[in-house]
């Protein structure tokens, strides 16, 4: 009996060892598991920490440059500095002598994704600024654009100067009456139309002609070829995001974070950045003309459809041309004069508005009064009108950086800010399509007794 006792307790604690032993181990791995789990989210975290300073002072936006100030931007970058981190929390402190039980030793780090601020074309920049202005309240008078938008595209389609230009080239190509001088010889009577010195002014400079200060206007021209609107983007892609977009917050961010005529921004690389997001040219001096172009053609329509439309002026404009010798001997010369000189009016008037605008004043998009007057066409005058009421150069400004439409928005504020970055922080390099929010990494290490540990992860600020 003894004997089978001694047999049987030597099994059992030989069974019980072997239990404590796989016991132990499978702890062992596991605690190796878990600080392995928490040596890659800390390290994931560790990479988040070092976002772009200067981009989050100056834009508000928080990414990680893939070019770390001085390389070239590339995702190996990134996998280096996260397999720093982690490496630092593995092999660096737990394959010494006097760790615990259990060493484990970095592999390999690979992120086979990522989303970058050019994702979907600029969406996931569009995204974060959205948030950014929710978040800190702004509001300014750029967001009354929106209730009159359909009337600026409405003025945007219709063409009175192509109207009125229609109208000059048939009265160059009608026939002048003929009259007898008084040595009997016939010769034609020329027409004398009172609106061809305001069409000669067709062309000319409107900034000149609006009086505009450009004192503050930069000289610098940049190389569009090096910006991401104009480049081959990269890292376009995005999953499973539900972005942001605002057009009113959006609006309000860039109106905040940059400069245009009137209020440059300081330490930027172009003073007028929103008249560039509204037109792309490569100068500030191009963008202004652009846009005071653009908003001759909006006040020159407004004021056709006043003048066209006023039974009174053109009243005055049919007595102007009747007073006209060649439209006494040839009647049919009556009507196409008399509207010249109402687009004439409208013209002038749309001078005096675009006058009005860059002294600080308001224009209506749609006036219900006006200044104009035949006189001022048959005088020679050119007018700054007075405005009541209506929208500043900010207002319009505003309308016409909607009118570019979404992706140029994204892109060529992504443009202003790549241009600032490289300025502000020297940084060549420095690319929006390459500035990371979030990512997906797959790390291996090597554990005690011959274990192997995967771990996939995704971290990101949004």
């Amino acid at each position: 009996m003894r004997g089978y006792l001694t047999v049987f307790l030597a099994l059992s604690v030989s069974l019980l060892t072997g239990f404590v032993l796989l016991l132990t181990g499978n702890a062992i791995r596991n605690g190796v598991r878990v600080r392995y789990e928490c040596a890659v989210d800390t390290g994931m975290n560790a990479v988040l920490s070092e976002f772009h300073i200067g981009l989050l002072e100056r834009y508000d936006l928080i990414y990680i440059d893939a070019s770390y100030l001085e390389k070239e931007p590339a995702i190996a970058n990134v996998e280096g500095r996260l397999g720093y981190y982690i490496e630092e929390n593995t092999s660096a402190v737990l394959g010494e002598r006097d760790s615990p039980w259990g060493n484990l030793a970095f592999e390999k780090v690979t992120i086979p994704s990522f989303e970058t601020a050019a994702a979907d074309l600029g969406l996931s920049m569009r995204s974060q600024a959205v948030c950014y202005v929710e978040d800190a309240g702004i509001s300014g008078k750029e967001g009354e654009v929106f209730g009159q938008m359909n009337e600026i595209r409405a003025l945007q389609r219709s063409s009175p100067l192509a109207q009125w230009s229609s109208i000059m080239e048939q009265l160059a190509g009608m026939e002048l009456p003929l009259i007898q001088n008084e040595e009997g010889e016939w010769q034609e009577v020329s027409l004398s139309n009172p609106a061809d010195w305001v069409y000669g002014l067709v062309g000319s400079d409107v900034l000149f002609l609006a009086q505009a200060d450009l004192s503050s206007v930069s000289p610098a021209k940049v190389s569009l070829g090096e910006y991401i609107s104009h480049r081959q983007i990269e890292n376009t892609d995005s999953k499973e995001r539900d972005y942001r977009d605002d057009e009113d917050l959006f609006l309000s961010y860039l109106f905040d974070k940059m400069g245009y005529f009137g209020n440059p921004r300081e330490d930027s690389f172009l003073s007028c950045q929103l008249e560039y997001i509204a037109k792309g040219k490569d100068s500030d001096l191009e963008n202004v003309k652009a846009v005071a172009g653009a908003l001759f053609e909006l006040r020159f329509a407004d004021n056709a459809a006043c003048a066209l439309a006023d039974g009174d002026l053109r009243a005055q404009a049919v007595a102007a041309a009747e007073m006209l010798q060649a439209v006494q001997l040839k009647a049919e010369f009556k009507e196409p004069v008399a509207e010249s000189i109402l687009y004439a009016c409208a013209f002038l008037e749309s001078i005096g508005d675009l006058r009005t605008i860059y002294a600080g004043g308001c224009v209506p998009v749609r006036k219900e009064g006006h200044v104009m007057s035949v006189s001022r066409v048959l005088g020679g005058e050119l007018y700054g009108s007075s405005g009541a009421g209506g929208w500043d150069y900010g207002q319009y400004l505003a309308s016409m950086v909607l009118l570019a439409g979404e992706k140029n928005m994204n892109l060529r504020a992504m443009d202003i800010m790549e241009m600032d970055i490289r300025l502000r922080d020297s940084n060549k390099n420095f690319r929006m399509d390459w500035c990371i929010e979030r990512y997906e990494a797959e790390v291996t290490a090597r554990g005690s007794y011959l274990s192997h540990y995967f771990i996939r992860r995704k971290y990101g600020y949004f």
